[in-house]
């Protein structure tokens, strides 16, 4: 044994192994400080964001899907390496899948794409019910809405519109088709002094309770035209003889074949008449048969009246005084 401790190679074997001794202890001291860095890294972290887009995924060109949220909300909890960009791009996809799915109520899982595998995911909602319908397309006539009509001049009024095109396309799910009351486009003529041409309008659907429809229009616009005129109103009219005669001559008539004039004026003027006061004739100086042409005077309120003026015969009887010298009869 006493060889042994002073052998050469026995010393340089218990060095050897005190060399590896000290190796492992100052490499096992560095893992578990490796170690412990590492977990610092990798320490838990958890992100909500919040109105991430939800995508639909089905047949659009034959169903109508109701009962969807446009938002939803996303968490991911995990290595905040792994949580930090997520949070920070959001590109990720959250969806729905109703492939396969045909009409009616269903109850469906959201889900999610484009997350790293090491994060924990939870959507808000996670099922939701959505209702499949089938998509119905029927055109409809497009009707004339006017608003601030009660702003336009009362001598105007608004004349038979014209649309363009007259009928438009409506799509939609087949229990909102069914709805649909009226399809209108919207005119302001508040202000308008002359005819409106070819205005573009927006289309609108609406229920029978005055509701608008959330439906498909094509065209989405229509071009309108709306003629504008004074307004007017056809009343008969009745002329009389005004005046002394002359002497040995009698008025045997006063007549026109105007029987009507077309008058112009505010509603309120030309509601309150229903025929021109009598057309005076002055037959003071007539003496024998002839036509003579009036002026149509305007009543109260009345801007214009067609025709302005009238022709009106006057017949007349030669009395006795309608003699001559010599005695003879002028008739």
């Amino acid at each position: 044994m006493d060889n042994w401790f002073k052998s050469v190679w026995f010393i340089r074997i218990i060095s050897l192994m005190l060399a590896g001794l000290l190796w492992v202890t100052v490499n096992v001291d560095n893992n578990m400080d490796s170690d412990s860095l590492f977990f610092n890294q990798s320490s838990s972290d958890m992100e909500v964001m919040e109105n991430i887009p939800l995508e639909i995924r089905f047949d659009s060109e034959e169903y109508v899907v109701s009962g969807i949220p446009q938002e939803v909300s996303v968490s991911v909890e995990g290595p905040t390496s792994a949580v930090a960009p997520v949070s920070r791009q959001k590109n990720f996809t959250v969806f729905v899948d109703l492939n396969g799915l045909g009409p009616g109520t269903h109850e469906v899982s959201l889900q999610h794409s484009g997350i790293s595998n090491q994060l924990a995911v939870t959507l808000n909602p996670k099922i939701i019910e959505v209702t499949i319908e089938e998509k119905v397309t029927e055109d409809y006539e497009v009707n004339i809405d006017y608003i601030n009509q009660g702003n336009l001049d009362s001598a105007l009024e608004l004349g038979e519109p014209e649309v363009d095109p007259s009928e438009v396309a409506i799509t939609g799910a087949s229990s909102v088709i069914e709805r649909v009351a009226s399809v209108k486009a919207i005119i302001d003529v508040g202000g308008a002094t002359e005819s409106i041409e070819t205005q573009e309008a927006p289309v609108k659907v609406y229920d029978n309770q005055g509701n608008e429809l959330n439906v498909l229009v094509d065209p989405t616009t229509v071009n309108v035209s709306v003629p504008i005129s004074t307004r007017t109103k056809s009343v008969p009219l009745n002329v009389a003889a005004r005046g002394g005669n002359t002497e040995g001559v009698l008025i045997e008539s006063v007549s026109t074949e105007t029987e009507e004039v077309t008058i112009s004026g505010p509603k309120e003027v030309l509601d309150g008449i229903e025929a021109l006061p009598e057309v005076p004739v002055d037959v003071s100086e007539v003496t024998e048969n002839q036509t003579v042409e009036v002026d149509i005077p305007l009543p109260e309120g009345v801007t214009s009246v067609q025709p302005e003026t009238i022709e009106v015969d006057i017949e007349v009887v030669e009395g006795e005084a309608g003699n001559d010298e010599n005695g003879s009869d002028q008739r």
